[in-house]
């Protein structure tokens, strides 16, 4: 079953309507550059409010790795999901505090080489993909081309969970399932009203959908 990670998680409410539509994970950027940044303090208020089984996920741009692990304890994040460049294999063996998802946008020049050698010198495991810009570290609400995504997806099932990001929404995602087949899929901008409020009807349609493909893909199977 496709994993759904709900990120730019900004206000309680949200997080809770995202876990009631059906989310696995939910995503909390704290980049200061991020029109969905929020505060340690209201993620830790967040998270204390989950059911179980629902992985609080750090979004992180510019912390070095010390305040990664010094903000996923203070919050309760399981996971921390690195966006930078400057995350290099040496940098991401300093995060000790959650399991690192490493992102990597398929731009000019990329190789899934370049994935597999960072799996084999930090033994990360999970990544992942989303749309490419020149500007911005993510959340462009762009998409992967599809033929790329497929590639990348195909060659990565033998050593990494990875997901699919990148203009994902209710209306699109149940193709990109099919399609691509990932471990999981990601969405931000694609379930809300304005950057950073959350819209539930959405986020109920975009689980719906996934969930929709699912069922597609058992039956073909």
């Amino acid at each position: 079953m496709t994993k759904i990670k709900i990120c730019g998680i900004t206000r309680p409410d949200d997080a809770l309507a995202a876990c009631v539509a059906g989310a696995d994970a939910l995503g909390f950027n704290f980049s200061s550059s991020s029109l969905r940044s929020v505060h340690p303090d209201m993620v830790k208020q967040i998270i204390n409010t989950l059911p179980p089984f629902v992985t609080p996920t750090g979004i992180f741009v510019e912390h070095p790795p010390e305040e990664i692990d010094a903000l996923c304890r203070y919050c309760g994040l399981q996971a921390a999901q690195l966006h930078s460049d400057n995350y290099t294999p040496e940098e991401t063996l300093k995060v000790h505090a959650a399991r690192v998802v490493r992102v990597f946008r398929p731009g000019p020049g990329f190789a899934i080489e370049e994935v597999r050698e960072f799996s084999r010198r930090t033994g990360c495991n999970a990544f992942l993909f989303d749309a490419y810009s020149p500007s911005m570290a993510g959340g462009t609400g762009e998409a992967i081309d599809s033929s790329t995504a497929v590639g990348i997806f195909e060659k990565t099932r033998d050593f990494a969970w990875a997901l699919l990001a990148g203009g994902l929404r209710p209306d699109n995602v149940r193709t990109a399932v099919l399609n691509v087949r990932p471990w999981g899929v990601d969405t931000a901008s694609g379930v809300e009203s304005t950057p950073g409020v959350k819209d539930s009807a959405k986020m109920a349609a975009f689980v719906a959908a996934v969930r929709e493909a699912d069922r597609s893909l058992r039956s073909a199977s």
